[in-house]
C-alpha cells in the first residue's frame, strides 16, 4: 500500500486507505450524544475536500498531532456516509479516525486552501442546497451596529453585513474602527445559508464557520483586482427595525412584549425588569468621560498598573503606569478606544441618566470611537471638551430599552443601562401616537417666557404649538407632539459638578400659529 489514494476515491468498503491532505479547518465541538469531539475538513492536491472526525475517546491521542494548516499523511481510517443539515463538503462520505489510524507529517507539492466561494446569485435565487455550508468572499460596504442577543441563556454578538459583489461581530467592528482608506474584504469559510420569509442570508454555523478580514490569500488579491475602482467606503447603518431575534421582531419587542414607562415611572419601579422609555437627550455628563480604553483582542476595559520602577521624583516621565488586560492576562495589550456615554435624558415627567456602550453608541453617532479620539490612545484625555458629533445628539429623541436592576431601586443608583435603541423616525412617531398624551406641559415662547397648562407645582415640558412650522415631518431631533424641555436646566440638575456644557444648546422656537 505504497501509493496514495485521492479523496475522490474514498469509499466505505475498506479502511486501509492512505491519503495526503492539508487540514484547512479544525475545531472541537460538544454534543450530548458524542461528547467532545474533534472535527476537521481536509483537502488533497486535487482540491477535493472531505470531512473527518475524531471521537471523544481518541481526542487526547490525536490532539497533539493535528493542527489547522498542517499537511498530513493519514493511514488506516474508516469511511462512512455523510449526512445532516450542516455538511462541510459535498463529498458523500466522511472520515472517522480509528485507534489504529496513523498520522505522519508531509509537505504537499502545491499551496492549497480548499477555498471555493459560491456565486451570490446562486445564494439569492435558492439554487444552492442549504444543507451544505458554503464559502463567500466580498467587500464590506455596509454594516449595522453590534446587537447583543440572548440565545439559550448566553449573550451573543450579532451584526448584519452587506457584502459587495461577485453575520462575526467583534472582529468586523474592530476592523472598521481601525480601517484605512482601503477596501475591507471579508472571507467567510463554511457559512450557513439561512432562509427567513423567502429571504436568504449567510450566517455562522456554531464553531465551524471562520471569518477573515483581508487575509493573505491569492483569492483575495484576485478579487481586489476585479473590483470597480470607485473607492466605495464602509457605511455604518442602523439595524433593520424589523429584524427578528428569537422569533420576535424588534418592533414587537418595543411595542408589545416590553412595558413602556416614563422617566418618573422608571425611577419609581421596585422590580428587576426591562422597559421602553421615549425621551430626549439633554446632555452628556463630562465628569464620567465618554470613552474607555479596551483590549483590542477581547474588548474588555484594561487596568492601569502603577510602575514601581519609576522614581517618585521623576516628574518628566509621562507614563508612570502600564496597562493590563485581566481577561487575556497580558501586560500592555494593544489598545482600542470604545464609547461609554453617560447620557442625561428627559421627558415630560423627569430627568434620568442612561449608560450606552460602544455597540449602541455607534448606532447613534455613525462614527467609530477611534475616529473621534485620534491615533494617540495611550492615555485617556481630559473629558472637558466633548466632540461635536456627541454634542449633536443633544435635543434628539429616541426609543430606549433599558434595564432596571436591583441596585437602581435598592441603592438609589440613578443610572440605567441601555440594551437596545430604535432611531427609526417612523417607528418613534408611531410609538408616540400610541402613548398616553396626558402629560403636564410647559412651552417656551420666543422671549423665554413660559406658558404652562400644568397644575401649580408640576414639572416642566411640552408639546410644540399646533401651528404651521418648518414642516410636518417628524424627526428624532425635532418632533411635533413631543415635549421640548429646557435642556440646559435639565443637564445642570443632573450633573454632579454642574459643569456647564461647552457648546450652548439652542432652545427650540415654537411654531407660529395664525
Amino acid at each position: 500500500m505504497s501509493s496514495f489514494s485521492s479523496v475522490t476515491d474514498l469509499k466505505p468498503f475498506k479502511s486501509m486507505w492512505k491519503i495526503k491532505v492539508k487540514i484547512v479547518r479544525l475545531w472541537k465541538q460538544y454534543s450530548p450524544a458524542g461528547g467532545l469531539t474533534m472535527e476537521m475538513v481536509v483537502v488533497d492536491s486535487n482540491g477535493t475536500k472531505i470531512h473527518a472526525s475524531v471521537k471523544k475517546e481518541l481526542v487526547n491521542r490525536f490532539d497533539p498531532v493535528l493542527s489547522q494548516g498542517d499537511s498530513k499523511i493519514l493511514i488506516n481510517f474508516s469511511v462512512g456516509h455523510s449526512y445532516g443539515s450542516y455538511r462541510t463538503t459535498n463529498h458523500p462520505y466522511k472520515i472517522s479516525f480509528l485507534e489504529t489510524t496513523r498520522v505522519r507529517n508531509c509537505e504537499l507539492p502545491i499551496v492549497i486552501s480548499g477555498f471555493d466561494p459560491v456565486n451570490y446569485r446562486d445564494i439569492i435565487d435558492g439554487s444552492l442546497n442549504s444543507d451544505y455550508l458554503v464559502d463567500v468572499i466580498g467587500q464590506i460596504v455596509e454594516v449595522s451596529p453590534i446587537e447583543v442577543l440572548s440565545i439559550n441563556g448566553k449573550e451573543t454578538n450579532k451584526m448584519a453585513l452587506e457584502l459587495r459583489n461577485a453575520g462575526f461581530a467583534i472582529d468586523v467592528m474592530e476592523a472598521i474602527q481601525t480601517r484605512s482608506e482601503h477596501a475591507i474584504i471579508c472571507v467567510i469559510r463554511f457559512g450557513k445559508i439561512k432562509v427567513w420569509k423567502d429571504e436568504r442570508s449567510i450566517s455562522n454555523a456554531y464553531n465551524v464557520s471562520e471569518v477573515q478580514l483581508n487575509p493573505p490569500m491569492s483569492e483575495v488579491q484576485d478579487f481586489l483586482a476585479v473590483l470597480p475602482k470607485d473607492e466605495l467606503s464602509v457605511v455604518i447603518v442602523e439595524a433593520k427595525p424589523l429584524s427578528i431575534s428569537s422569533g420576535v421582531s424588534e418592533k414587537d419587542d418595543f411595542f408589545i412584549h416590553t412595558p413602556r414607562k416614563t422617566i418618573a415611572q422608571l425611577s419609581e419601579s421596585r422590580e428587576v425588569e426591562k422597559c421602553i422609555v421615549m425621551c430626549t437627550i439633554a446632555g452628556i455628563d463630562p465628569d464620567m468621560g465618554w470613552y474607555y480604553l479596551s483590549c483590542k483582542v477581547c474588548a474588555k476595559k484594561v487596568l492601569n498598573v502603577p510602575n514601581d520602577a519609576v522614581d517618585d521624583e521623576d516628574d518628566e516621565n509621562p507614563m508612570m503606569f502600564s496597562y493590563y488586560c485581566s481577561k487575556c492576562q497580558v501586560s500592555n495589550p494593544k489598545l482600542l478606544p470604545r464609547y461609554k456615554l453617560h447620557l442625561i435624558v428627559v421627558d415630560g415627567t423627569g430627568t434620568s441618566k442612561f449608560l450606552l456602550f460602544d455597540n449602541l453608541a455607534i448606532q447613534l453617532i455613525h462614527q467609530p470611537c477611534l475616529e473621534l479620539v485620534g491615533p494617540n490612545v495611550d492615555e485617556i484625555e481630559e473629558p472637558d471638551l466633548i466632540p461635536l458629533p456627541l454634542l449633536n445628539l443633544v435635543g434628539k429623541t429616541y426609543l430606549f430599552k433599558v434595564g432596571i436592576e436591583r441596585e437602581n431601586f435598592l441603592y438609589k443608583n440613578g443610572t440605567y443601562k441601555v440594551t437596545k435603541i430604535i432611531t427609526s423616525v417612523d417607528i418613534i412617531s408611531e410609538f408616540d401616537k400610541n402613548s398616553d398624551p396626558k402629560i403636564p406641559c410647559l412651552t417656551y415662547t420666543e422671549d423665554n417666557s413660559i406658558i404652562s397648562d400644568a397644575p401649580e407645582g408640576s414639572l416642566m415640558v411640552s408639546p410644540a404649538s399646533s401651528g404651521e412650522g418648518e414642516g410636518s415631518d417628524i424627526t428624532p431631533a425635532k418632533r411635533r407632539g413631543t415635549p421640548i424641555v429646557n435642556l440646559e436646566e435639565a443637564f445642570d440638575q443632573s450633573s454632579v459638578t454642574r459643569t456647564p456644557c461647552t457648546t450652548r444648546i439652542k432652545k427650540e422656537k415654537p411654531d407660529k400659529s395664525g
